[in-house]
């Protein structure tokens, strides 16, 4: 098989595009902040844990294929796929000019630019059902951020690793969103229902505990990875 990319669904393959390097596998840079104090040697540095995007140059070339079409496709912001991580995901963008440049009237070489978010997601990424207290495993390098669908009525206590989560007044089921940091039921927003942080998976082991009037949760785990 022949390096690829898939972009917005669509792989570079279907598109007679021929991939000749792809961008390497590589760990964001994390945002450290150097700290100079005044009368000591060095200096001291503060780590918010948080990461910078990077830039994933993919290097093309384009054979029988239509200009335009190619350069309508590889616009604005999607989800982009190489083939030396297959079963992984960025959150990417395109903002740069695309140049071709034509080596012979049907082939073309062109850059792309990928600005990336630094995590990548997993494809496969399946929900997990609980029916009473449990541990989930997540296979990632870093915290997910999962969508946690919870089943009930009344006043429910979640307690995911010690993070213990209050909601009150549920009707049939609450959706607690951690990328989005809202709790909503269908389009109703019950945030003032929700007392406490809301729940990461941190890599490895994660305890699962509910108390309450509760049939089951469903977590969607978002597993990712630096």
């Amino acid at each position: 098989m022949y390096p690829y990319f898939i972009w917005k669904g669509i792989s570079s393959l279907d598109k007679n595009i021929m991939v000749t390097k792809l961008p390497s596998l590589e760990r964001p840079d994390a945002n450290i902040e150097k700290i100079a104090i005044p009368g000591r040697n060095g200096h001291l540095t503060y780590d918010d844990g948080t990461y910078q995007g990077t830039i994933k140059p993919c290097e093309c070339a384009l054979y029988d294929g239509s200009i335009d079409d190619v350069s309508a496709w590889l616009t604005g912001s999607g989800d982009v796929i190489f083939s030396n991580a297959p079963d992984k995901v960025y959150k990417a963008t395109i903002i740069n000019k695309i140049p071709f440049s034509k080596i012979i009237p049907t082939f073309h070489n062109f850059i792309i630019q990928f600005d990336c978010q630094p995590h990548k997601y997993a494809i496969d990424n399946p929900t997990i059902a609980l029916a009473s207290p449990g541990t989930i495993f997540n296979p990632g390098t870093a915290n997910s951020k999962p969508v946690v669908k919870v089943f009930g009525t009344g006043s429910i206590d979640l307690n995911i690793n010690d993070n213990i989560i209050y909601l009150t007044n549920i009707v049939e089921y609450v959706t607690i969103d951690s990328e989005l940091m809202d709790a909503y039921k269908d389009t109703q927003l019950m945030n003032n229902e929700m007392i406490g942080e809301f729940p990461e998976l941190i890599p490895g082991s994660n305890s699962v505990n509910f108390s309450g009037n509760v049939s089951k949760i469903e977590i969607t785990p978002n597993w990712r990875w630096l």
